[in-house]
């Protein structure tokens, strides 16, 4: 992906967060791996994943820890990986995945790892009421063998702005689909129902859609400058704020839906609910709170007049 390919990729993104959220969040993690393989790997591995991925293979991100966090213990002249890695997405499809680990020094450094390995993959672990279709869990990676060739990138290149939190903009798409999907849904409902055409239900489906556009613009803002990388302080901070505000924008979403429809917003086994479970959970993803508090930081140490922040 480069900035010129930026609009079709949220636009894509976009799409699939209104088709099925959990396929959107399969796709995003795989547009992630493929980015981080071609920015920090060498000719030798791009080549060999590449070659994996237009043959069909999907890749993922599996960045959460299960326990203790996942190392590095040397083995002769290869490293035996130690550990597991939880809310991994994609358990069965994903058979590649980049995974961010300990070295032997202690250091942040990221691995490749082939993930197809039926017996190590527990979907039972995942017992949240959503994304259930996105097959998430635990995956034992103890006692994996991996070589020099595996690594991916140097010490701490996972951190490397403006493309680490930056990348946001990627969910932040996905969830502007899931959010278009909750109006058109609640649009479909309150037609059925015939209450569409009074003033205060077309007030709402007039604030949602306001509110989906405002998401829009937001990220795929964030989006070009995130991957243009002239300025990454500045696209950080845009992206980390563009998140905070897709939030709102989706929470809002919801609380219009919800009361337009009042208890049928609630049923359960129907499009308004999954999608309501599904969206409330991949809004809370990654520490939400800490992501706004660093957005905060480094909008002030840009030292700029509001008007030229970005």
């Amino acid at each position: 992906m480069t900035a010129a390919s930026v609009p079709q990729t949220c636009d894509l993104l976009r799409a699939l967060g209104r088709a099925n959220l959990c396929i959107a969040r399969i796709v995003e993690g795989h547009i992630n791996a493929v980015k981080l393989v071609h920015l920090h790997g060498t000719p030798e591995m791009r080549n060999a994943v590449f070659a994996h991925v237009s043959e069909g293979a999907i890749m993922g991100v599996w960045g959460a820890d299960a326990g203790p966090p996942v190392s590095l213990e040397e083995a002769g002249q290869r490293w035996t990986i130690r550990g597991a890695k939880r809310f991994a997405s994609g358990l069965g499809d994903v058979s590649l995945a980049v995974v961010p680990l300990r070295d032997t020094r202690g250091r942040s450094q990221l691995v490749v790892v082939p993930v197809d390995e039926e017996e190590r993959a527990d979907p039972s672990t995942w017992t949240v009421s959503g994304m259930r279709g996105t097959v998430s869990g635990t995956y034992d990676l103890d006692g994996i063998s991996v070589s020099h060739a595996d690594l991916l990138g140097e010490p701490d290149d996972y951190q490397r702005e403006p493309w680490f939190e930056g990348g946001i903009w990627r969910y932040c798409a996905a969830h502007v689909g899931g959010a278009e999907a909750l109006v058109e849904e609640m649009r479909r409902a309150l037609a059925e129902r015939g209450h569409d055409g009074t003033p205060q239900q077309r007030e709402r489906i007039a604030l949602a859609v306001a509110c989906c556009e405002t998401g829009r613009l937001w990220t795929e803002r964030s989006a070009v400058l995130v991957e243009s990388a002239t300025d990454p302080e500045a696209a950080v901070a845009h992206a980390l704020l563009g998140r905070e505000t897709v939030e709102r924008q989706c929470v809002e979403v919801m609380r219009l839906a919800e009361r337009a429809l009042g208890m049928g917003a609630f049923v359960e086994g129907t499009t308004m609910d999954r999608l309501r479970r599904d969206l409330s959970l991949y809004l809370r993803q990654a520490a939400p709170d800490a992501k706004m508090e660093a957005a905060t930081r480094r909008l002030l140490a840009l030292s700029r007049p509001v008007g030229a922040i970005w």
